[in-house]
């Protein structure tokens, strides 16, 4: 693909990207105003609960469908079903059309999952990790700069707008792929295709999901989050025997087994567990009154300020992932990332009394962490068959985000353990012991990452679209990966 070409067809992704991002970002700004219009927070809850839920489902369901019907062709239509919702909730005047819009936006979640198909379907295979950690990165700016617009939003209009606003860039970007991105050339569906057994998967994932983050609101022992969660493992393990005994899967479930892909699905979900739980940990520790005898007692302004040098080392450390793994490889990438990483949580837990110093920290752990993150998409696009490549990734996704609603509730458990009372009244906020816990904990998911990184082969064995194998009645491609290097020293 000719350079001009090129920056086109990755400018039009981005446009995607920076969709996919907003959708979930820019409405947490709203919340507050939300709950005012319908007076009830825990029902504004399934404002993002709705959205999160459908956005996995389909993370893994619509990048299977891209792979076998062209992911040009599915993105335009999980992005044309996105503005739609996001319509309906703007033009809603009641809680339940709302919910009803999010559910419908949550197909956005297939536009990552997507986006890396189709940079590995049009890009050669030295130049696609670069691509894919710059869509990794927008990511995480763009969700950044999302709760900024949302804000702004709010503050000057209502929070209607927030979906009038993503409905406009889901509209620039269809435009822009439609002329930009090349069209897919389907894979097509293999004959003998498990698709009943495979759709097991999105109600065994909402079960789950659904348990996890509502587990705040019921209680662990409450009766709903039990039965949900029972429901939601025993569909998945219906779900994984039926595919395991299926002669084509819908959802490949040993490719996870593969043990590339199985590493990079563990570090994700490590990640997910702790070092992703930064904002609940910065938004407080900053904030806090210093009467408590921890925390710098800044505005939420001033704190979001602090925090901002981290997104926007996403913009470096993302591709600065894409190419120190094309150059050297994903193990020295993702162990140097994770060991920073590591450090600077270590540092933070040695002092945290000076903004001067959080904002040295927040630039080197902003780094390291994109450095991680964007590793991870990177590694399972290029350990995959190209036509198992949005699906993977979709997949990725799932485990992630369970990993991260988990997450959540351990980190809030955690400082919650040891509270003080501010002088002035205040409230309660975690004392000196709660941090240190909940600081070592993040700090040895960190560590669990970096060896998990040293388990990565030496050689990366990276799957290549010109060797043809045999999946089901179907000629496609087969990833030297199948046959595991023995290299891992």
């Amino acid at each position: 693909m000719p350079k001009k070409n090129t920056l086109t067809f990755l400018g039009a992704l981005v446009a995607a990207e920076i969709l996919s991002a907003f959708e979930l970002s820019m409405l947490y700004s709203a919340l507050r105003y939300l709950i005012e219009d319908f007076g009830n927070p825990e029902a504004v809850g399934w404002i993002i609960t709705s959205f999160l839920l459908a956005s996995a489902v389909s993370a893994a369901i619509c990048g299977r469908l891209g792979d076998m019907f062209g992911r040009r062709q599915v993105l335009l239509a999980v992005i044309a079903v996105s503005v739609a919702g996001s319509l309906i909730s703007g033009f809603s005047s009641s809680l339940a059309g709302v919910v009803a819009g999010r559910i419908i936006q949550g197909a956005a979640g297939a536009i990552f999952p997507l986006c890396i198909g189709l940079v590995r379907e049009n890009t050669s295979d030295d130049r696609a990790p670069i691509h894919i950690g710059i869509l990794a990165a927008t990511m995480t700016v763009s969700a950044g700069f999302g709760a900024v617009l949302g804000g702004v939003l709010v503050d000057n209009l209502s929070w209607h707008w927030i979906f009038f606003c993503g409905a406009a860039v889901g509209a620039v970007a269809m435009v822009l792929i439609a002329i930009y991105v090349p069209k897919s050339r389907p894979a097509g569906v293999p004959k003998r295709t498990n698709i009943l057994g495979g759709i097991l998967f999105a109600p065994a994932i909402v079960f789950i999901l659904l348990s996890v983050t509502k587990s705040a609101d019921w209680g662990w022992a409450d009766t709903r989050t039990v039965l949900f969660l029972g429901a939601g493992a025993a569909l998945m393990i219906v779900w994984i025997v039926s595919e395991l005994k299926a002669e084509t899967p819908l959802i490949h479930v040993r490719l996870l087994a593969n043990r590339q892909v199985l590493l990079v699905n563990l570090a994700g979900a490590v990640l997910g567990l702790s070092a992703f739980q930064f904002l609940q940990v910065w938004s407080i520790l900053l904030q806090q009154p210093t009467t408590t005898g921890i925390g710098l007692g800044l505005s939420a302004t001033m704190a979001g300020l602090v925090m901002l040098p981290m997104t926007l080392m996403a913009l470096v450390g993302g591709p600065a992932a894409g190419w120190m793994i094309a150059r050297y490889g994903g193990r020295p990438t993702m162990a140097i990332g994770s060991l920073v990483l590591s450090l600077t949580w270590i540092a933070v837990l040695l002092k945290n009394d000076s903004v001067l110093f959080f904002l040295g920290i927040m630039i080197i752990m902003g780094l390291s962490k994109a450095l991680f993150y964007a590793s991870l998409p990177i590694l399972i696009a290029r350990s995959v068959p190209l036509e198992r490549t949005s699906e993977a990734s979709g997949v990725m996704i799932v485990i992630r985000v369970t990993a991260m609603g988990i997450g959540a509730q351990i980190v809030a458990t955690l400082l919650d353990s040891s509270t003080v009372k501010a002088p002035a009244g205040e409230g309660f906020y975690p004392d000196p012991t709660a941090y240190m816990v909940t600081l070592s904990y993040i700090i040895v998911g960190c560590f669990l990452m970096f060896f998990i990184s040293l388990m990565l082969p030496r050689k990366e064995a990276v799957a290549k679209n010109a060797a043809t194998g045999t999946v089901g009645e179907k000629k496609v491609a087969t990833p030297p990966l199948v046959k595991e290097s023995n290299d891992y020293a």
